[in-house]
């Protein structure tokens, strides 16, 4: 018997706990320029702040981060290349960033960044949100991108929806075309993200 995995969506999750010195300049940074008045740019988030768009070009702490999630993003392409046998092109990364700060209740509606070839979400602070009262507490939850199959009773095989759950220091690697949504978040203490869309962008040789 011969079993194919047709189209398969794969998103890799970091754990980085050696970050915390990092994500306490992260944490520092974002929630100033927050408490200094900076407008929120809004975009998909309800209930919270959205940073402009401009972190990546950014001095530290934030020019750190993006060398460390560009880097974790190019290992997760060369490991996806190396498995089918291809070679990785010459190329470097586009790449643009934001900050987002989510008080009690605050969520993003479903979106995606298709004009990226990869998104991440890199957690500063994942909040104190107690997952026994609040399970589904700020959850990033993905959709699958396929046309809607019909659900088989009682043997969920094929779910519609996946979610994983966010904590500090850890990074999520997506494909820019993934729905994705976070559900309302219930702590106290305001949950604090990074995201950045990461474009592969080829050059010739030399």
């Amino acid at each position: 018997m011969d079993r194919l995995p047709l189209y398969p969506t794969e998103v890799f999750v970091f754990r980085i706990p050696e970050a915390a010195p990092l994500n306490a300049a992260l944490l520092e940074a974002i929630l100033t320029e927050r408490d200094a008045g900076v407008p929120s740019v809004g975009a998909s988030v309800t209930g919270g702040w959205h940073s402009p768009p401009d972190l990546a070009m950014r001095g530290e702490p934030f020019r750190t981060l993006t060398e460390l999630i560009v880097q974790r993003v190019r290992s997760c392409v060369r490991g996806m290349a190396e498995e089918r046998g291809l070679a990785v092109p010459p190329h470097r990364w586009g790449v643009h960033g934001w900050s987002v700060v989510l008080e009690r209740g605050g969520y993003n509606v479903l979106h995606d960044h298709a004009e990226a070839h990869w998104s991440v979400a890199w957690y500063v602070d994942a909040g104190d949100a107690d997952p026994r009262e609040h399970p589904d507490s700020g959850m990033i939850c993905f959709v699958d991108p396929r046309r809607a199959a019909p659900s088989i009773p009682g043997l969920p095989l094929q779910p519609g929806t996946f979610q994983v759950r966010p904590e500090s220091q850890m990074l999520v690697v997506f494909p820019g075309f993934l729905q994705h949504y976070v559900t309302p978040y219930q702590g106290e203490r305001p949950r604090v993200i990074v995201s950045m869309n990461l474009k592969f962008e080829a050059r010739p040789p030399g």
